[in-house]
């Protein structure tokens, strides 16, 4: 996977009306009426970020403030960021070495993350795209793993053996 880079969010070339209007559509579309404001306001947190390629993942970062609406507990308002990551090829991930990569290289080896599995009733499930909540430095999270243990080397798994990919590094 190769490093990121800073890019502009590419947005179809519609006019922000139009993206607005979009959006009160797709929930229309899922039985969910919402007023303009509401979809205007929707319209602001999505696209008010940072974006990120490279050549398999497109990631919008939202920091600190940016990141609130996504944020319920009360004393990580304007702290935490949000990852919204998808592959450019839109099929779906779930490798976690490269989520982990994308922590790193994004908001930096010393912060901590959390993927959500929702309850259903605040379920969204709407495309291959993945969410990371990440905390600030220095916060840990408090369960897991204490120590640090990595299989580097490529092992054939089976039946009751454990198997690992090799790493590239």
């Amino acid at each position: 996977m190769k490093k990121f880079v800073k890019t502009e969010l590419a947005i179809s070339g519609k006019s922000d009306y139009e993206q607005i209007k979009g959006i009160r559509n797709k929930f229309a579309h899922f039985g969910k009426q919402i007023a303009f404001s509401v979809a205007k306001k929707i319209f602001k947190e999505v696209f008010d970020c940072e974006v990120y390629v490279n050549d398999i993942y497109q990631v919008n970062v939202q920091r600190n403030e940016k990141a609130d609406y996504m944020v319920r507990e009360p004393s990580m308002k304007g702290k935490m960021t949000y990852l919204s990551i998808k592959r450019l090829d839109k099929k779906s991930i779930h490798d976690w070495r490269h989520l982990q990569e994308i922590k790193n290289e994004l908001c930096g080896e010393d912060c901590e993350a959390i993927e959500i599995y929702p309850v259903e009733k605040r379920l969204v499930d709407t495309a291959n795209q993945y969410h990371l909540f990440v905390f600030p430095k220095g916060y840990q999270i408090g369960f897991g793993w204490t120590h640090r243990s990595i299989m580097t080397e490529h092992k054939e798994g089976g039946f009751g053996k454990a198997g690992q990919r090799g790493l590239d590094k």
